[in-house]
């Protein structure tokens, strides 16, 4: 396999927004009906998150493989889901890899490569939100140095228990310790 980071493109947004809300399907039995149709209409909304970002896909040769909405350090666009983290911090959301393509490293490429334009954009450092309910994505973002917080926002997402990571970055881009 040869997997390639890149910006998605406009005309790829309905292909990223299939295979993010495939990709998360699976945690779909874990939210009420009126919840999972509100999570998987934001999950599809890829010009959304690319408005206020950047959509970052995985490929491999013209196929891909996984997504992920990375926002750059700086003020917050208005309506953000992520207002809590500090200015100085980039954030990123939405990541996902197709079913078939799980266990080859793709989610790990694109969150190193969240990672590295945080780095090259002066963050200071990376966050992220993830659920209870995705035990995988918790054990990489672990693996790659995130550190899990005790608060995060003001109010959770209760049904799944939202979970808060951060990778702190100093300003010569080794990670802090």
């Amino acid at each position: 396999m040869t997997l390639t980071v890149r910006e998605a493109r406009a005309d790829e947004y309905e292909e990223v927004a299939r295979l993010t809300v495939e990709a998360y399907e699976e945690y779909a039995a874990s939210l009420s009906d009126e919840s999972w149709e509100h999570y998987r209409s934001d999950l599809a909304d890829v010009a959304g998150r690319a408005g206020k970002g950047q959509i970052l896909v995985a490929e491999d040769g013209d196929h891909l493989l996984g997504a992920v909405a990375y926002y750059p350090p700086g003020p917050r666009p208005g309506g953000v889901d992520w207002w809590w983290w500090p200015e100085d911090y980039a954030y990123f959301r939405a990541l996902a890899v197709h079913p078939a393509a799980r266990m080859r490293g793709v989610g790990r490429a694109l969150a190193l490569a969240c990672v590295q334009r945080a780095r090259d954009q002066g963050a200071s450092a990376i966050a992220l939100n993830t659920t209870s309910v995705m035990p995988v994505a918790q054990a990489m973002y672990e693996r790659l140095g995130f550190r899990q917080l005790q608060e995060g926002a003001p109010e959770s997402w209760s049904e799944v228990g939202l979970m808060f990571y951060v990778l702190e970055l100093s300003r010569d881009g080794a990670r802090r310790s």
